[in-house]
């Protein structure tokens, strides 16, 4: 099945509803999702998205419906991913670590016509901070409804408690036990769906504001699940371990390859836990997953880490240079690890690594060739106009499936495209013999001393300086009023020994980096990084911390 779809190009002339059915009805019995001790069969998933598409249109919900999700990584979360997309609306999962700012920002916009979320999760009440968001909410006759959203028609909640939240719908009613399937409406929703569809709306980082809101059709994902599972040899007989959150595009990513494309087993848990990830890994045998840094570096210093029993072969890493030989180390020999270049507006991917190249340090300090039918270009920051091949400047690329634009805001997807219709990604690499290299976003590129200086490439090369003094390092840029703006290492050294001065250590690379790379300070870090809860270095925390020490 997985091979017959990868060859005859699936992702780009079928649809997920599509896919999804047809593997539930070839893979039956078999395992689909596994969460909490128990375990879904592909067939009684098919049903379970079936009555909730059914609930979903008895509340009115159909083609061109916003469902706003502020989601966990479980199996309620993903029959409704599924239902959603198959009664035809728009799926719009939202950042569980935004605040109200953000949400009062991005709902207005998106103008979802029901909005499901959890009650708590992390020590934060999601109930109190929808209010707070939406501060014109009121309910009618049990109905909610709000001037600056409109559409509002249905509040609905999940309580792992048990609670019921007035003027929100307890998610059991979305679920719709005391229905029977109507076959002949599911395949009606299925028959109507297409690939041009579009039925994603997919929330930008935010790095450079308040997020954006990215419009796919069906093809950006699937064409993501496809080349990802060519890269890594996917098979049907694999089984994945999600690290990721539901509301980040890693977690989506989890949920097309396995459930819809493969056929294949999905290990969720609700929030990344380490010790339990390795319990599950070894329990379940799974042989596949995605991870940033973090992920990699929690699972690697967890106390029950065991090679042995660590059965991960293949692996996306989106990560750093150093985390390339974290990853290696851990997994059997000759397993399958592939880096990234990832933006949301691409679907996500837009590069991967590929499984036949056997150049480590390709596989290590790049991030794969430009996926079949992607042209990628870079161009200079300030002019740009393209540079001369393995020159950095800005990376710009061309898409078969790309995303649609930004949902209401015009001006800003006309000045994301220039005249030759290059996306401008914001992001700082170069290419060179046809691999890309990801530098960081611009605003990780600094301006010191009048020289772009990428604090990525800052930390590989320390890294790469000091392998057998330096554990790890973390690279930032902080104002100053002489150079503009000042680089600045956090270390984080091996054992017990000492950091060296800022003086040694600038001594130690003059000649292995250029003068304007060199680090103006070295900090000590002892301990973990800070993270964020999706897993990726809380850059802000650092910044405030050298900030504290400057002054």
């Amino acid at each position: 099945m997985l091979a017959e779809r990868i060859a005859s190009h699936a992702w780009y002339h079928r649809c997920i509803p599509d896919l999804f059915a047809e593997t539930c009805r070839l893979r039956g019995e078999r395992s689909a999702l596994i969460h909490d001790g128990g375990e879904i069969s592909f067939r009684a998933l098919f049903d379970d998205v079936q009555l909730m598409a059914q609930a979903l249109t008895q509340r009115g919900i159909g083609p061109g419906d916003v469902v706003a999700t502020l989601p966990v990584p479980s199996p309620e979360f993903a029959t409704l991913y599924l239902a959603t997309l198959q009664v035809g609306a728009v799926v719009n999962p939202l950042n569980l670590l935004w605040g109200s700012l953000e949400f009062a920002g991005v709902l207005p916009r998106n103008q979802p016509s029901m909005i499901v979320t959890v009650d708590r999760f992390g020590g934060r009440d999601y109930i109190a901070m929808l209010k707070e968001s939406i501060p014109d909410l009121r309910w009618t006759n049990g109905r909610p409804g709000s001037a600056t959203i409109p559409a509002l028609a249905h509040l609905v909640c999940l309580s792992r408690s048990g609670t019921r939240h007035d003027g929100f719908d307890d998610f059991s009613s979305l679920q719709g036990s005391e229905l029977a399937i109507d076959r002949a409406q599911t395949e009606a929703q299925i028959a109507a769906r297409r690939p041009t569809d579009v039925q994603f709306i997919c929330q930008t980082s935010g790095t450079t504001g308040l997020s954006k809101s990215a419009l796919w059709d069906h093809r950006p994902p699937l064409a993501t699940v496809n080349f990802a599972a060519k890269a890594l040899r996917f098979t049907e007989a694999d089984c994945f371990m999600n690290l990721s959150p539901f509301f980040h595009n890693s977690g989506l990513f989890a949920l097309n390859l396995n459930l819809v494309l493969a056929g294949t087993s999905v290990v969720l848990m609700e929030t990344f836990n380490p010790e339990l990830a390795l319990g599950l890994i070894e329990r379940h045998r799974c042989s596949a997953t995605f991870g940033f840094d973090a992920h990699w570096q929690g699972l690697r210093r967890a106390p029950n880490f065991a090679p042995e029993n660590f059965t991960i072969d293949k692996a996306i890493l989106a990560g750093e240079a150093k985390t390339y030989d974290l990853v290696r180390s851990m997994c059997p020999k000759n397993a399958v690890i592939s880096s990234l270049y990832a933006q949301t507006e691409n679907g996500p991917l837009v590069s991967l690594s590929d499984h036949d190249c056997v150049d480590e340090a390709i596989n290590k300090y790049r991030h794969g060739r430009p996926l079949p039918g992607v042209q990628v270009v870079i161009k200079d920051i300030d002019t740009k106009e393209r540079v001369a091949q393995g020159e950095p400047g800005e990376i710009c690329y061309k898409s078969p499936f790309m995303f649609r634009g930004y949902l209401r805001q015009d001006d800003e997807t006309r000045a994301a495209f220039d005249d030759e219709g290059y996306f401008h990604s914001g992001d700082y690499g170069h290419l060179d013999g046809g691999y890309i290299t990801f530098l960081g976003r611009l605003g990780g590129v600094v301006k010191s001393g009048g020289e772009n200086v990428s604090t990525a490439r800052v930390t590989t090369l320390l890294l790469d300086r000091f392998a057998d003094e330096f554990d790890d390092v973390k690279t930032i840029g902080i104002d100053d009023d002489y150079w503009g703006a000042k680089v600045v290492s956090f270390v984080r050294v091996r054992g017990d020994r000492p950091l060296q001065t800022t003086a040694e250590l600038r001594e130690a690379c003059k000649g292995s980096m250029a003068d304007y790379e060199i680090p103006r300070e070295f900090l000590a870090w002892k301990g973990e990084w800070p993270v964020t809860p999706e897993g990726k270095i809380d850059f802000t925390r650092l910044h405030a911390a050298a900030m504290s020490r400057d002054t």
